[in-house]
């Protein structure tokens, strides 16, 4: 295009390249980029400017330029303000994809990401929403997800319909099962195509979980007011029926619950009814008191009166105006009629406990008088009145009979069983005394309520029984010195005969055996010393002649006379005698001795040899009592006698009395013991538990005559700890 400079040299030219404009000046070029627009503008400004000779020249070409060169930056101005509101827009839209808490998706109609805010990245565990871009659900999700996710969209494309509202039961990609809200909709370009889906999911698990709580709750409810026999409802404040359970709707006849709602009480009840009712709805609604208990009958049948309980509450909104009343009807007509008949049963109980002859009573926990009966009104001079609600020790003047019963009641109570007891009182100042039968009361859920008692006056009949108690107790004591008598004069001719009997035995025998003795050691020099047989048969003779003299000397011992070689001794010089004969013995037996003896004993008039013979038979017993060994306590102490009943059957002047002073000898060991049926035979000649060959069964008896001829007494006893204790008791 040919352009002609104007006037003052200057010279334009434009040329478009590509949509650049070069604006020309002279020889030089000037280049600025505008947009194509102003560069139409600006042909057509020069087009338009002048004519002449083709071209433009002249001063209006000038001007024109400069317009065009305005209205070129206006346009800049506006094109940088749309690039400022897109840029506004652009960062809304990153802000909203950022931070909001639901996951945000854009697909391609292949379901393929084409965009996904950040929390839809970490939802799935990726780092950045640029690292799902392009990938699908079934690069993120199980099958089953994948495939309905797939369907549902391919289903969006196809049709435009959106998906708005579902509440889906998902597995999370941490394997977690939970509920997911989503909305999707079909996603266009500007000319309204479908080019792909975009939608939103928000994790709803903590809200459907909430959901189901409440409706689980809510059927529970449903259930337990439904459960109840009571008749509960709820009202508006127009008396509309909001909410029945099963018992009310049964009880006015309707179909069910539902078939209440909106109707109300003028649909089913009296008219009386039904004006006392909203008299005191009105009353509760302005003074804002709920009615707890009100007690109201009402004849359902002619003839069929029943009672009812009503209680009621006012319901109030959140600003705590009402807006309702909720409440409850029970039919206590059976308890009423229960409560007539407890009530006349209790009248027949007071008529006839007050006709007794016993004290009866009844008081609470806390000894506080319930109930009684003219027995006791008689008894205390006191009326009903003014004994109900009063303790005993408000009552009687004898404090410490007050303290006594009060103590029987709470015995009572703790053990909570019925005991029976005598009680003393003071009535016109004469002592009196009374058997009670004290029992606990219990309610009908087995609570302990009170105590009762009733009394009978016994005090004649106990004087009657005290006598005869002291008379049958003087028979029995005479009937035991009898019987101890009789025995022991059967015992004392029993041992008489045996003496008699063992003095025969002991002369007879021992001149035989003196030959046999002798007869033995002639044949024993006639043994060849090689004939073995013969010289142990020898030795078991001698053994057994051995055995038959120690048979015969005891026999001797136990018939001998009965005067001893008595003098005054020092009792710890005999017991240090016994002990050396038996220190020896004790050791080889691995018995350890102890010796308790007190250091000043008085002196005993004992036969010195004879109480020896007593002290070593008891050692050795002893001894034998512990094969395996053990220990042997031997001591002796002195004190006053005491717990000894006179014996008629005694006649010595010197046997044992209350308040002797005596020396007692006692030996413990820790062997096996006695076994209780040997007891009574331990001091039968012959008798003995040890092995045949080992014991003659005379020691004990033999032991127990020397001590008997001392005046003293010889006892075995098992210990608690284990072995047997023989106590030796002398006079000091």
């Amino acid at each position: 295009m040919k352009i002609h400079p104007p006037a003052g040299g200057l010279v334009a030219a434009a040329a478009i390249f590509g949509g650049t404009v070069w604006l020309m000046t002279g020889p030089a070029l000037t280049a600025g980029r505008i947009s194509a627009g102003a560069v139409v503008l600006l042909a057509a400004g020069y087009l338009t400017g002048s004519r002449g000779r083709g071209g433009i020249s002249g001063g209006g070409d000038e001007s024109a330029v400069v317009r065009l060169a305005e209205i070129n930056r206006e346009l800049e101005g506006k094109l940088e303000q749309g690039r400022q509101s897109r840029d506004e827009l652009e960062h809304y839209f990153e802000m909203l994809m950022a931070n909001v808490p639901a996951n945000i998706y854009f697909k391609d109609t292949k379901s393929r990401f084409l965009r996904v805010n950040q929390s839809m990245a970490a939802w799935v565990g990726r780092g950045h929403p640029e690292d799902l871009v392009g990938k699908t659900d079934h690069d993120l999700f199980g099958p089953e997800h994948a495939d309905e996710a797939r369907s549902v969209e391919m289903q969006i494309v196809k049709t435009g319909a959106s998906i708005t509202g579902l509440v889906e039961r998902e597995i999370f990609p941490d394997g977690k099962v939970g509920w997911v809200l989503t909305n999707k909709m079909p996603f266009r370009d500007r000319a309204g195509h479908i080019i792909g889906t975009f939608g939103m999911s928000s994790d709803v698990s903590e809200l459907v979980e909430t959901q189901h709580i409440l409706e689980r709750e809510r059927n529970m409810l449903r259930s337990l007011i439904d459960g109840f026999p009571d008749k509960i409802f709820a009202r508006d404040l127009q008396r509309r029926y909001l909410v029945v359970n099963k018992a009310m709707a049964d009880w006015v006849g309707a179909k069910s619950p539902e078939d209440m709602i909106g109707k109300t009480p003028a649909d089913y009840f009296p008219e009386v009814v039904v004006r006392t009712g909203k008299e005191e709805d009105l009353r509760m609604v302005e003074t804002g008191d709920p009615v707890l208990n009100r007690e109201w009958h009402l004849e359902l049948r002619k003839g069929d009166l029943h009672y009812f309980v009503t209680t009621k509450v006012l319901l109030h909104d959140a600003d705590g105006k009402p807006w309702g009343i909720v409440g409850m009807d029970r039919d206590v007509t059976e308890q009423r009629r229960a409560q007539e008949k407890a009530i006349q049963a209790e009248q027949r109980m007071q008529e006839m406990i007050d006709n007794s002859p016993a004290v009866i009573a009844m008081k609470d926990l806390k000894g506080r008088y319930l109930m009684v009966n003219r027995g006791f009104e008689a008894l205390f001079g006191l009326e009903r009145k003014d004994v109900l609600g009063f303790t005993d020790h408000q009552l009687m003047a004898d404090k410490a009979a007050a303290d006594k019963f009060r103590k029987h009641d709470i015995l009572v109570a703790e053990r909570g069983e019925a005991l029976q007891m005598d009680e003393e009182l003071y009535v016109d100042n004469e002592p009196r005394t009374y058997v009670s039968m004290k029992f606990p009361l219990r309610d009908l859920r087995g609570e302990l309520k009170a105590i009762g008692s009733i009394s009978t006056d016994i005090t004649d009949r106990k004087a009657a029984e005290q006598s005869m108690h002291r008379l049958n107790d003087d028979l029995i004591h005479a009937n035991d010195d009898l019987r101890r008598a009789q025995e022991q004069l059967i015992q004392a001719e029993k041992m008489e005969s045996v003496g008699r009997l063992a003095a025969g035995v002991a002369h007879e025998v021992k001149n035989p055996l003196a030959m046999i003795g002798m007869g033995i050691e002639l044949l024993a020099r006639r043994v060849p010393e090689e004939d073995v047989q013969g010289t142990e048969t020898i030795e078991r003779m001698k053994r057994g002649i051995d055995r038959a003299k120690k048979i015969v000397k005891g026999l001797v011992d136990y018939s001998s006379a009965r005067q001893l070689s008595v003098e005054p001794k020092d009792i710890t010089e005999v017991i240090g005698d016994a002990l050396a004969l038996v220190e020896y013995p004790l050791r080889q037996a691995h018995v350890k001795l102890i010796k308790e003896l007190d250091s000043e004993l008085p002196s005993v008039a004992v036969d010195a040899t004879k109480m020896e013979q007593v002290l070593v038979n008891l050692m050795i017993n002893a001894m034998h009592a512990m094969p395996e060994g053990g220990t042997l306590v031997v001591r002796a102490y002195s004190n006053i006698l005491s717990g000894v009943r006179r014996d008629e059957g005694v006649r010595t002047a010197g046997h044992l009395r209350e308040g002797d002073r005596v020396v007692r000898i006692e030996i413990d060991d820790t062997g096996t013991g006695i076994e209780e049926g040997n007891m009574s035979k331990l001091f039968d000649p012959f008798f003995t538990t040890k092995p045949t060959g080992t014991g003659t069964g005379l020691g004990l008896a033999v032991c127990r005559k020397i001590v008997d001829l001392h005046s003293g007494t010889l006892e075995l006893e098992n210990r608690p700890e284990g072995g047997v204790r023989a106590s030796v008791t002398l006079k000091a």
